[in-house]
């Protein structure tokens, strides 16, 4: 049985599987997303009223920043969020991993199990 990979920080050696990534894609409508975590927290809120709010995180200047205003609760998150949560994480890191460049780094996994190792997020 191969060894199971665990990513998490810059330092790691497989950081490249991070949703805090430096490595964008484009959504259907057109937008650029720098990083899968900003693309996540952006969709926790949904609806015309938030579209600004959206475009904050979608713009913020790191992937900690765009989760840091993905945190807030002065906005409330969209009701559906436990529901969606799993399908939306799935969209962005397919969208990710579409392209050539990291569907190689994917592939040098070699079918390992892949864990997210963060002290500070148990869900995924």
């Amino acid at each position: 049985m191969n060894k199971p990979i665990y990513f998490f920080s810059k330092t790691n050696q497989w950081y490249e599987l991070s949703n805090f990534y430096l490595f964008g894609f484009m959504d259907e409508e057109g937008l650029y997303w720098p990083t899968v975590e900003h693309y996540f927290q952006a969709m926790k809120f949904s609806g015309e009223k938030y579209r600004g709010y959206r475009e904050k995180i979608r713009l913020a200047q790191t992937p900690g920043k765009a989760k840091k205003f993905g945190q807030t609760r002065q906005i409330p998150l969209r009701r559906d969020l436990e529901i969606v949560k799993e399908e939306v994480m799935l969209y962005a890191l397919r969208k990710k991993f579409s392209h050539p460049k990291m569907q190689t780094i994917l592939l040098a996994t070699e079918n390992r199990h892949l864990y997210e190792n963060s002290p500070y997020d148990y869900y995924w």
